[in-house]
């Protein structure tokens, strides 16, 4: 098998939230249980929340590997390469052993009628034993009871803010899906960022009723921004074990500081020391979370799948660029609240060039331009590489940003560098440096 064919193989497999399979925890065992239980061979910390996720489990995991544990980080979805989703102290997992484990998963994937996500889950959990991982970071798929990464018992469990996403499948208030997400929480030691009030109730009751100590941000664990600029961030964070002053973060974005906060709280959980947490956050690098790829002008890439996602990359933009003309290149998914996440971003927008990836879940470009005012300008495109190219010709802004889903970012940052190499997590070459000159400029 080739890798190719597995990565085809494996995203053929049908998503069990899309396909209305039952939730639970039966398939994932049963293939954790043939393959001589992988996950039961290190130290779990599972993340979970609805924003913020991905970026807490990178930092978390570069912490740990600046300490000099031997570390495996699962993510999802990929911005360009499948292998993102599965790293070893921060390299993605080679072809090769994408197809070996594909093919050794083989028949076990039908026979126990796994979902994708429940099969690549296994074959991240396979490939941390066999390379002898000493803890896993997994970032929880989609809400928390019933997700294949709620196995085990984990050592640590963070969840980042908690608000409105996955509606059809977590129910549609704040209250159900903490009750969903708060699940995770079952061993170690629990760490919530600060909640909205009805989900910091849920959190703190369930962590009571499984006896778990329970860390919150606001009470037990403070952040305090020093300095924030379009270089990064610098931080304070204080806990009861910790007081680390002027931290270095390289994310940017309002949200950033939180997100950093609940990580160095799970690295000093899992015995990371002063030095360590601070060079591992340091090092950290999330592409696709406000990531700036260009300076002139500036290209700005954003996930901002959901609500709550577009409005804090509203407050950032207008943090970092003050008033200055944004052009947003946009596409969403047509399963998310498309309304919420274009009330957020529109009132910031110069121009709007309304676009899809190359996804059968993303919405007609043409009704999401409907949506909006006639007094906003909006151009409709056929390809995300097209709306690049609108996007820097007149009348040009200072600002372009691409935002709406990972989707649409990962088919950007593919179309700038012309690769479909896994994008590096850790800082080392400038990420402005990795496209060529020609990748976007004014073309009129």
């Amino acid at each position: 098998m080739t890798y190719a064919e597995a990565v085809a193989r494996l995203l053929g497999l049908r998503r069990g939230e899309i396909t209305g399979m039952a939730p639970g925890l039966e398939r994932i065992e049963g293939l954790l249980a043939a393959l001589g239980h992988p996950e039961a061979r290190f130290v779990l910390a599972q993340v979970g929340g609805t924003n913020g996720k991905g970026s807490t489990a990178a930092m978390l995991a570069s912490m740990l590997k600046a300490a000099g544990r031997r570390v495996g980080l699962y993510t999802s979805p990929h911005l360009v390469s499948f292998r993102e989703r599965i790293r070893v102290d921060g390299a993605p997992i080679g072809e090769d052993a994408v197809a070996d484990g594909v093919d050794a998963l083989g028949t076990l994937i039908a026979r126990f009628d796994a979902t994708m996500f429940e099969a690549a889950t296994a074959l991240a959990l396979d490939h941390f034993a066999h390379e002898g991982v000493e803890v896993a970071v997994l970032e929880v798929g989609l809400g928390g009871r019933g997700d294949a990464t709620t196995i085990g018992r984990p050592a640590v469990t963070i969840l980042t803010r908690i608000d409105l996403d996955h509606e059809a499948w977590l129910g549609s208030t704040i209250a159900s899906i903490a009750d969903a997400k708060a699940a995770i929480i079952r061993s170690g030691t629990a760490i919530s960022s600060a909640q909205h009030p009805e989900a910091h109730a849920i959190i703190e009751r369930r962590a009571a009723e499984v006896g778990v100590p329970l860390l919150l941000e606001g009470r037990d664990l403070h952040v305090t921004v020093r300095a924030a600029g379009l270089d990064g961030q610098r931080i304070d964070c204080v806990g009861p074990d910790f007081e680390l002053r002027d931290l270095t973060l390289p994310l940017l974005g309002t949200h950033q500081p939180s997100n950093a906060l609940a990580a160095v709280a799970a690295a000093r959980v899992l015995g990371v020391g002063d030095d360590a947490v601070r060079a591992g956050l340091a090092r950290t690098r999330w592409p696709g979370r406000l990531s700036i790829v260009r300076r002139d002008p500036w290209l700005v890439l954003d996930g901002a799948h959901n609500p709550d996602g577009a409005r804090a990359l509203a407050t950032s933009l207008r943090a970092l660029f003050g008033a200055a003309p944004i052009t947003f290149v946009i596409g969403v998914y047509a399963d998310k609240d498309v309304r919420g996440i274009l009330d957020a971003l529109i009132p910031l927008a110069a121009r709007v060039i309304f676009t899809r990836a190359a996804n059968d879940r993303a919405a007609d470009p043409a009704a999401l331009a409907a949506l909006v005012s006639v007094s906003t300008p909006t151009t409709v495109s056929r390809s995300v590489a097209e709306a690049l190219s609108i996007a820097a010709s007149a009348p040009s802004t200072p600002i372009v940003c691409v935002a709406g889903s990972l989707a649409v970012v990962g088919e950007a940052l593919q179309h700038l560098s012309g690769s479909d190499k896994p994008c590096p997590i850790e800082n080392g070459a400038d990420s402005m440096d990795s496209f060529n000159d020609e990748d976007f400029r004014d073309t009129s």
